[in-house]
Parts: structure tokens; C-alpha cells; sequence
């Protein structure tokens, strides 16, 4: 068995050994750097020990903006990992740590340039992830909401954010119109429900988010199409002084490359998100599907009754509304257009009365 080998199967043994004898670890596993490439195969199959979880937080910081060689998203990746075990109770840790936790994040959004460009979004993403159903103090919740426009992972953690807040649904109150938020609907007009459980969304405000959604995508693929069309002149024009990344008559002028080959120069297009069914515009080739805006606003208007219920069992899910409430409210919303929607609620909060009383209707 050669060196490489070996050293994965003593791995591979390691963390089976400690999975299967689940102890709790020692609290001074992990005091340094040195202590953390050792054990970070392996603590995450062991107990959940709060004092090893708050140093490994202290040594991330520490070393955060360290000129020394520090592998910053195998720290991150190892907290996520170790912070969210099944079974963990994130939000009993003290204040103090659930701060740190918060800092983590910020220290990713803010001081990135110690982390290399190929992790950076790796790095940024597990931050986020740290923490998700994290709850903070109030100042923290303030600057979430202050801050929101510098990453779409602090809009994530405002939006899904798990206990109310009297900040948060002052925010969401105040930009419930915001056309920036246009298509987070369901998950702000949850912060309305927290308050007023009766509260449904009108059939105008939605016609309102469709059309801006609209004219978002269309300004996204003129801006794209004016992009794309001024580095195909720049290539053309440069051919011979650019670095050879594939043969210019690979090119076609709507900018399309046979599989295989990817410009990573291309400018990006990003579309809306829709939960609805969106029909699509084929006539010409984009890196992602195009919508026949036609043909979307035919079956928008036709199924706009249907969109209201989904969005509403949405809103309700993400509220944070007791579940005995929540179960009653979404029961209002079942349609065999809706059911599959009440089904996909109903399982990832473990709703069983909502799904035994969906069970009983077939």
C-alpha cells in the first residue's frame, strides 16, 4: 500500500473509531493551530463540546488577518461542521459566542483580502452557513439590516432570520415595497404574519413584483448582450496580443461556444428566480434559459390565484408564528394546485398533524 493510501485509510479509521465511540472531547483538544490540524478530521464525530467549539472560534479570529500559512477555510469549514451537528442546540450558547460567531462572517464579507480569490466565495458561503438559525443581539440584528446591501448572505440571514425581532419586522415593513426585494415576497411578507397572523398578501402586490421582476431580467440581457458584443469586438480586435484561450472561429457572434469550451472572460447573466412556471424563449442561445415574457405574463394572469396560495403557505412557513397556528393557517391554503407546496412546508418543518391531515384527504 503505497504512502498516500495509508494515510487516507488512517483517516478513514480515525473517524469511524470516533463516530462509533462518540466520547466527548477533552477542552483543551484544540489551544492551537498545531492542536486543530490533528483533531479537525475528527472532532466533528465527537460529542459536541461547547469550550472546543468557542476555541476553535478564538483561533479563527486570531489568526483571521495572520501572515503565517493558515488554512482559514478548513477552520470555517471544520466550525460549520462541528456548530451544527444533529442535535445541537445552537442557539444555548451564550451571547458572548453566538457574537464571535457573527464576527466570523463579517470578517469574510469585509476583510477578505487574506483569503485567496479561489476560496474567497467558498470561505463566504460556510461563514453564512455558521450561521443559519443563529439568533444575535440587537445590535447585530441592526447591522444585518444596515449592511444587507453589501451581500446577498446578509439578506439571507435577515430574511430567514429564526425568532422575531422588532428590528428585523420594522425592516421588512419599511422595505416590503423595495424593488431590490422585490422577489423575496414570501420571505418578507412572513415578518407582516409574525405580527398579524391573519395578514394575506393582495393579488395587486403581487402584479406589481411580477412586472419589476420583468423589467429586471430584460435590463439583465440588454446589459449582457452589450457586454458580450464589446469583448467579441476587444477579441477581435486584439486577437493576435491576447493569450490563446481557444480558436476565435469557435466563436459565434451571439456568443455561443460548443460544449467543452468556457470563456471565463464572458460576462455573467443572472436571472430571476421564479417558483412559477415560466415559459421559455428559444429563438436565441444564452448561457441560461430566457424567459418568453409573452407567453410568462399569459400564464402568470391565468394562475394567479394558485401563485397567491404558494406564496402565502411560504410566508407562513418562514414566520415565526408557533407551529399550532402555522398548521391552521396553511390548512386555508389547500388546493390540488397547492397541495404539493403544503407538502414541501409541512416536511421540512416537520409539521406531522399537517402532513397526517394532508395523508387524510387522498
Amino acid at each position: 500500500m503505497n504512502e498516500v493510501r495509508m494515510k487516507y485509510w488512517k483517516r478513514e479509521l480515525q473517524r469511524t473509531i470516533h463516530e462509533m465511540e462518540n466520547l466527548a472531547p477533552q477542552d483543551d483538544l484544540i489551544l492551537n493551530y498545531g492542536d486543530f490540524l490533528k483533531a479537525r478530521d475528527f472532532v466533528y464525530y465527537q460529542k459536541f463540546n461547547p469550550v472546543v467549539f468557542e476555541n476553535l472560534l478564538d483561533l479563527t479570529l486570531q489568526y483571521w488577518n495572520s501572515d503565517k500559512r493558515i488554512n482559514r477555510y478548513s477552520l470555517v469549514q471544520t466550525i460549520k461542521k462541528y456548530a451544527h451537528k444533529p442535535g445541537n442546540k445552537i442557539n444555548s450558547l451564550s451571547p458572548a459566542v453566538r457574537s464571535k460567531m457573527f464576527e466570523i462572517l463579517k470578517k469574510s464579507l469585509f476583510e477578505y483580502q487574506v483569503i485567496s480569490e479561489n476560496q474567497l466565495d467558498r470561505v463566504r458561503k460556510t461563514c453564512n452557513r455558521i450561521l443559519i438559525n443563529v439568533a444575535l443581539s440587537p445590535d447585530e440584528e441592526h447591522w444585518l439590516c444596515e449592511n444587507i446591501g453589501h451581500s446577498d448572505f446578509l439578506l439571507n440571514r435577515v430574511l430567514r432570520y429564526p425568532v422575531k425581532s422588532e428590528i428585523i419586522s420594522n425592516w421588512a415593513i419599511h422595505n416590503f415595497y423595495n424593488d431590490n426585494f422585490r422577489g423575496r415576497r414570501a420571505e418578507l411578507a412572513s415578518w407582516v404574519i409574525d405580527n398579524d397572523p391573519n395578514y394575506e398578501i393582495d393579488l395587486n402586490t403581487l402584479k406589481e413584483d411580477f412586472e419589476c421582476l420583468n423589467q429586471s431580467d430584460l435590463k439583465a440581457i440588454q446589459t449582457y448582450d452589450d457586454e458580450l458584443y464589446a469583448k467579441l469586438i476587444t477579441d477581435i480586435e486584439f486577437e493576435d496580443y491576447l493569450p490563446k484561450k481557444y480558436p476565435m472561429k469557435f466563436i459565434n457572434y451571439d456568443g455561443y461556444l460548443p460544449p467543452g469550451l468556457v470563456d471565463p472572460s464572458a460576462p455573467v447573466l443572472k436571472l430571476s428566480r421564479r417558483f412559477y412556471k415560466t415559459p421559455i424563449d428559444n429563438s436565441k442561445i444564452y448561457p441560461v434559459p430566457i424567459p418568453n415574457f409573452d407567453e410568462l405574463r399569459k400564464e402568470f394572469n391565468a394562475n394567479i390565484n394558485s401563485i397567491q396560495k404558494v406564496t402565502m403557505i411560504w410566508a407562513i412557513g418562514y414566520s415565526r408564528i408557533n407551529n399550532q397556528t402555522k398548521i391552521k393557517l396553511l390548512k386555508k391554503y389547500c388546493s390540488a394546485e397547492t397541495y404539493y407546496s403544503l407538502y414541501k412546508v409541512g416536511k421540512k418543518l416537520k409539521l406531522v398533524s399537517l402532513l397526517k391531515w394532508l395523508l387524510s384527504l387522498q
